[in-house]
């Protein structure tokens, strides 16, 4: 196993450590809104946006899509290009905020089309410079199909916002939200599936110990899955008939995927804490 200097390890950990860090951060300003604010307890997490909170749900969801797209996952195009396109999703859930009542307030839509038409030009930035860091000789297939991925998502989004701004401002901001845990779901199947290949490498895990963290990377995936999959099945029942489950059934789901999103880089900070990167 290759070793990494310490400043590259100590880098590495605390990336993971800082995303913790941002998740506990946003799960407090909630619970200090909740129980000091003057305002009802809100329906979602995202509605929160509209609230004292803004500030921290907006900076902390900016500051983990530039760590998951900072941090190198353990191979090119897998997980690598998940963490890469869940931090550019990030973001996009910030800045585009949830409706309320079914449409984006006026006063709020200037902030949105600035914020995302910035957003776009640090994306194609972002791309232009992948670009040029592309490796050369035999190993830059999976390179390449990172760039063009990461180059088709900001294009996408692009178009999107340019050409149906109305569709954008009214599911923008759910279809980040989903396909950013969707793939933090993969990226947690994929640890679970390499975490003996971890240790045979040289890894600083013992075999029972990674035969723990592969059980509980399968929870955390499992459990991800499911309130994905029950959430999207719920929003179908609710744009249909307008039935809800119980109140804040929203919040709740969001609540439980912050939870399980922090649990899962508690695990990878601890796996990683003395190896750094994943080889």
């Amino acid at each position: 196993m290759a070793m990494h200097s310490g400043s590259t390890t100590k880098t590495y950990l605390y990336l993971r450590v800082g995303l913790v860090g941002l998740a506990v951060f946003l799960g407090a300003a909630l619970v200090l809104e909740i129980a000091l604010g003057d305002g009802p307890w809100l329906d979602s997490i995202s509605a929160y946006f509209y609230t004292p909170v803004r500030n921290v749900f907006v900076g902390t969801l900016c500051a983990m899509g530039v760590c998951l797209i900072a941090l190198k996952g353990r191979d090119r195009p897998r997980e690598d290009l998940m963490l890469n396109l869940a931090g550019m999703c990030a973001p996009l859930v910030a800045l585009c905020p949830t409706p309320l009542d079914g449409r984006v307030p006026a006063s709020y839509v200037p902030g949105v089309e600035n914020g995302v038409g910035a957003l776009l030009v640090v994306g194609a930035l972002g791309v232009v410079f992948a670009a040029w860091t592309v490796r050369r000789g035999a190993d830059a297939a999976g390179d390449l199909v990172a760039l063009a991925a990461s180059g088709g998502g900001v294009l996408a989004v692009g178009l999107w916002f340019a050409l149906d701004r109305s569709s954008f401002l009214d599911y923008a901001h759910y279809a980040a939200a989903v396909l950013m845990f969707g793939l933090v779901v993969a990226v947690a199947l994929v640890n679970a599936a390499q975490v003996e290949e971890f240790v045979a490498a040289g890894g600083t895990l013992t075999m029972g110990a990674a035969t723990t963290f592969r059980r509980l990377y399968r929870a955390i995936a499992s459990a991800m899955g499911v309130v994905l999959g029950g959430a999207l099945v719920l929003g179908v029942v609710y744009l249909v008939s307008g039935a809800e489950p119980f109140a804040h059934w929203v919040f709740v789901v969001e609540a439980l995927l912050l939870a399980l999103f922090t649990a899962f880089w508690v695990l990878q900070t601890v796996q990683y804490a003395v190896d750094g990167a994943p080889q």
